[in-house]
């Protein structure tokens, strides 16, 4: 354990950017200021010109710790905080996610009630540029990013994953598994994900303790632009790709999967004639799109780093 005489911070708040001033500057702003003990960093992954300097200069406004990468790459920039950070505990929060004003002091306090835990996250409330269209299936609420059904009461609450957009976990222990697999997480052009999962799912398997914390609340912005169908079917297809991607860096069977889904993918094949504007047959459209996903995930994971494709 570090000495807090000697390193005074114990928690690491990292925002992870892309052409994104705007959103960063709110998630500083509902931080500060920050209680003693926590560093905030920036890591502008990437982004244009002008945004980077919109993000430079938020950074700059609430003393956080700047730092700009040449390209964009959501575990890129999440590993470039880890290497930046100087907390016992590391924390991700979206650039389009506003923590509540007791964040910080929530998750000092359960990190510090817990030596055994090794990461721990909590619940992610929509807030809706445009009410979420009656067609959407409630099953697929989660893509967007949502943890909003959670009672703290119910059994187990405690084993819910928690998502990256509202995630921390033990400076050691992630430096311990090599952080986020550069295989998965956001990049250019690509819907691809899962980064967080992996890391949750290697820490569960080696008897770690991850535990979701209800108190621990952020408020992701949803927009407009992603509540319609043609981006879920398009985010259901990157959901099957990073689902095989991930299963294969985990080294966990997938071939029997895929060969269900395979079969699947043939028998909803007409579906994905389907006009893209369309909210007819949406869930099967999405169960068409996930199969095609995971298939080219399992098969062709040396060429998913080419954006030309859906």
């Amino acid at each position: 354990m570090q000495d807090a005489a000697i390193d005074p911070i114990r928690l690491s708040v990292a925002i992870c950017t892309h052409n994104r001033g705007r959103e960063t500057e709110r998630c500083l702003a509902a931080l500060s200021p920050a209680p003693e003990g926590v560093e905030t960093l920036v890591i502008d992954s990437g982004s244009a010109p002008r945004e980077a300097e919109l993000i430079r200069a938020a950074a700059a406004r609430h003393g956080a710790t700047h730092v700009r990468l040449p390209a964009p790459g959501l575990s890129e920039a999440r590993n470039a905080a880890l290497a930046a950070a100087r907390g016992r505990w590391i924390a991700y929060l979206d650039d389009d996610a506003t923590p509540a004003r007791d964040w910080c002091a929530v998750l000092l306090r359960t990190v510090a009630a817990d030596p055994e835990l090794a990461a721990t996250g909590g619940p992610i409330l929509p807030q809706w540029q445009a009410q979420l269209p009656c067609w959407w299936p409630p099953s697929l609420r989660a893509v967007l990013t949502i943890i909003d059904q959670v009672r703290p009461s119910e059994p187990g609450v405690a084993d819910i994953d928690p998502y990256g957009a509202n995630i921390a976990f033990r400076r050691d222990v992630l430096i311990r598994f090599g952080g986020f697999p550069t295989c998965l997480g956001r990049r250019a052009g690509l819907m691809i994900s899962n980064e967080e999962t992996y890391i949750i799912r290697r820490l569960r398997r080696g008897g770690l303790k991850v535990r979701f914390t209800p108190d621990l609340v952020v408020h992701h912005e949803i927009d407009r632009s992603r509540l319609n169908p043609a981006w879920l079917v398009r985010r259901q297809y990157w959901s099957g790709v990073s689902e095989a991607v991930m299963l294969g860096a985990l080294g966990e069977p997938r071939l029997a999967r895929a060969a269900r889904l395979a079969l699947h993918a043939l028998l909803l094949a007409p579906f994905g004639l389907w006009p893209p504007a369309s909210t007819g047959q949406i869930g099967l459209r999405c169960k068409a799109a996930y199969a095609r996903g995971f298939l080219r995930g399992a098969l062709g994971e040396g060429h998913i780093v080419h954006p030309a494709l859906p």
